[in-house]
């Protein structure tokens, strides 16, 4: 059984050594090829950085990236998985905050004889992977290789992943839900097909050359898949599971899906880098409406009141969380909403259990709105206004206001976006009068982060300042 990260690349290498391990657009790696790329690492790594020490892996989206990363969980080494993209200020925070012992950049490949691995304790950190958060500087979130070991078990349970599949995870790998699902492949024995920037054709592509089996996706991209597919006429039988983090959907959205995928099961899972998986829905399990699933195995949900009290199934608090997957500490970064109470943990997130155990999302504790008084979660009102007619997209942000203190802001994109008096209808039928949002913007250059989110930041900026030309006396 493995106990940590990597452990058996030398073995799977050894069983079937021409076996494809890593695809990286039209590179593709064996697993001895694979397995060399990481000794090579550990090389370079024993070398120069003692260990626990972290490392820094500035380099994109590469299959060195993957190899060096495999290297520091089979050498001891901590892997700090660096966005590409973060701004000056940014790298520089981090870089003061983490103190890396080596930076290694895209394209450095020093000399140095391989090395083998080394034993590594399953408590032992081996990853700082970074939230690509809604505003702020990024948090680094440490990991242990028991952690995700077992988050792995419940990948295996749940999603029915093995060493047969072929597995795409076609975003950046600095973010986690990419990463993971690249590393989860490669550790079992499967195929792992990566790709250096997100192209939806060059997806669908890479799907029928190299028989992609699962897929590990975001709601945005899927959507980009299969409007590309559609509009090329293209289906891909051949994918078995969709794994998707758990997000609401527009029903022609699931039946674009089922179209392109005909073949698919789609599971749909929440959770956190912080906690792994919490709850999941099943390939056509039926829901509440509105739930994000039960917990996921392993996992023990509670729903607590401000002072700390267990809730009863109805009531909304916060989601408290238990499981042998949560991570370690915050390695820079963190925040006061997140905290511990014994096994359990929270990262501030707020929802209610049914008494059969289906978990609703309410909202974040830190997202959290307070205007004229009344308390409001800006993902109600978002879930609401993206299940609208000929909307994509919504984000709901507060502005300054002198009267109510924060005023609602609600950011649309979509066909649908500029009808406002539509949408002002819509949101009436469903919400009271404090929840309803003041101002409609239509955004149709959507800002995301890294991890392909919303950049509620950069949409903050945008609010403000689409507020102030209105403003703006004419002249």
């Amino acid at each position: 059984m493995a106990r940590s990260i990597g452990d058996r690349l030398d073995l799977l290498a050894r069983e079937e050594p021409s076996h494809a391990a890593l695809v990286c657009g039209d590179e593709v790696l064996s697993r001895s090829a694979f397995a060399d790329q990481v000794a090579h690492w550990r090389g370079v790594l024993g070398a120069v950085v003692p260990p626990g020490a972290g490392v820094a892996l500035d380099m994109g989206n590469s299959p060195e990236l993957v190899a060096a990363f495999f290297a520091c969980a089979t050498s001891g080494r901590v892997a700090q998985v660096y966005e590409p993209s973060w701004p000056p200020a940014y790298r520089a925070a981090i870089d003061a905050a983490l103190a890396p012992a080596l930076t290694l950049a895209a394209g450095l490949m020093p000399q140095l004889p391989p090395a083998p691995a080394m034993p590594v304790s399953p408590d032992a950190a081996f990853y700082v992977g970074f939230t690509s958060g809604t505003t702020g500087m990024p948090k680094g979130y440490r990991r242990s290789h028991a952690s995700w070991i077992d988050s792995f078990a419940v990948s295996e349970q749940a999603f029915g992943l093995s060493a047969d599949d072929v597995v795409l995870a076609p975003g950046g790998l600095a973010a986690s839900l990419h990463l993971y699902g690249v590393v989860h492949a490669l550790h079992i024995g499967a195929s792992a097909v990566m790709m250096r920037h997100f192209l939806p054709l060059r997806a669908l592509e890479l799907i029928a050359l190299h028989g992609v089996t699962a897929l590990y996706a975001t709601p945005t991209q899927l959507q980009m898949l299969t409007k590309v597919a559609h509009a090329e006429a293209i289906v891909c039988p051949g994918v078995r599971r969709i794994m998707i983090s758990g997000a609401k959907w527009q029903p022609e959205t699931r039946a674009a899906v089922a179209a392109i995928f005909p073949n698919a099961g789609i599971a749909e899972f929440y959770g956190a880098s912080e906690t792994s998986f919490i709850t999941l829905v099943g390939p056509g399990e039926e829901v509440p409406p509105g739930s994000v699933g039960r917990a996921a195995p392993g996992v023990e949900l509670r729903i607590r009141d401000g002072a700390g009290r267990d809730l009863p199934p109805g009531e909304t608090g916060t989601i408290w969380v238990a499981s042998s997957m949560l991570f370690e500490a915050y390695a820079c970064g963190g925040g006061e909403e997140t905290r511990r109470d014994g096994a359990f943990l929270t990262i501030g997130d707020h929802g209610r259990l049914d008494a059969t155990g289906y978990l609703t999302l309410v909202g974040r504790e830190r997202r959290m709105l307070v205007t004229a008084g009344q308390n409001v979660y800006p993902e109600e009102v978002e879930a609401l206004l993206a299940a609208a007619p000929g909307v994509d997209e919504a984000v709901v942000l507060g502005l300054p206001d002198a009267l109510r203190g924060v005023e609602l802001v609600a950011l649309l994109r979509g066909p649908g976006a500029g009808d406002e008096r539509r949408l002002r209808a819509h949101c009436r039928r469903f919400l009271p009068a404090s929840k309803l949002p003041r101002r409609f913007l239509v955004i149709d250059d959507w800002p995301r982060t890294a991890g392909g989110k919303a950049d509620i930041q950069a949409l903050q900026h945008r609010a403000a300042a689409l507020m102030a030309d209105k403003a703006a006396p004419p002249g």
